[in-house]
């Protein structure tokens, strides 16, 4: 992600060099794809990929935050205008479901198992994940102390609400399944069934 003091110019050619990346990825893997070909795709000095990412891997690290945090962003905007635990719930697999299929090739990348992180980027990967969990906690709170959402031991929450549809989105990105926006509502279904609580109960 661009830091404050970037002027825009420098945003907008790390910008063109990430896009030009997934493009890249999405067609020949990282491991099949030179720093020349991102070069030629982005039509930049080898010299600036290096200077803006160190390495090819590092391009590819940075395309990888960059979409987790763009996917993270979507999700907590979605769960900030929730009012109810139903809606929270539901929700989490519609943005799941409408991000995903709206852009495809971020979502493929993010599900891939092609990128050897470094450790610096495996620890900007956890500082994600914990501050991004930590907000989605925060915003559902408020429905569990209501009783909209069950009293559940806390690591269940995200396998029963999100688990199934991102299992489904895998099988949908390789090319066995529908669009998850087709099933959106099922899933949705099975997600707050799964976890609705005692207020919400009939």
């Amino acid at each position: 992600m661009p830091s404050i003091s970037e002027r825009p110019a420098t945003t907008s050619r790390k910008r063109s060099i990430l896009d030009a990346a997934l493009a890249c990825f999405s067609e020949r893997g990282v491991e099949g794809t030179t720093i020349q070909d991102i070069q030629a795709a982005a039509g930049c000095s080898v010299g600036s990929i290096y200077h803006h990412f160190g390495s090819k891997e590092g391009v590819a690290e940075a395309l990888w935050l960059d979409a987790i945090s763009r996917f993270n962003a979507a999700m907590i905007k979605k769960l900030e205008s929730a009012a109810s635990g139903e809606e929270a719930v539901r929700g989490v697999v519609t943005t799941y479901c409408a991000w995903t299929a709206r852009h495809a090739r971020l979502a493929r990348f993010l599900h891939s198992r092609d990128i050897e992180f470094s450790e610096a980027a495996k620890a900007r990967q956890r500082a994600l994940h914990q501050a991004y969990i930590g907000r989605v906690f925060e915003l559902f709170a408020p429905f569990a102390r209501a009783g909209e959402v069950a009293e559940l031991p806390l690591h269940a929450y995200v396998p029963l609400i999100s688990g199934p549809i991102e299992a489904y989105v895998r099988r949908w990105l390789g090319g066995d399944a529908p669009s998850p926006t087709r099933v959106q509502e099922l899933f949705a279904d099975a997600a707050w069934n799964a976890v609705k609580g005692p207020a919400v109960q009939h």
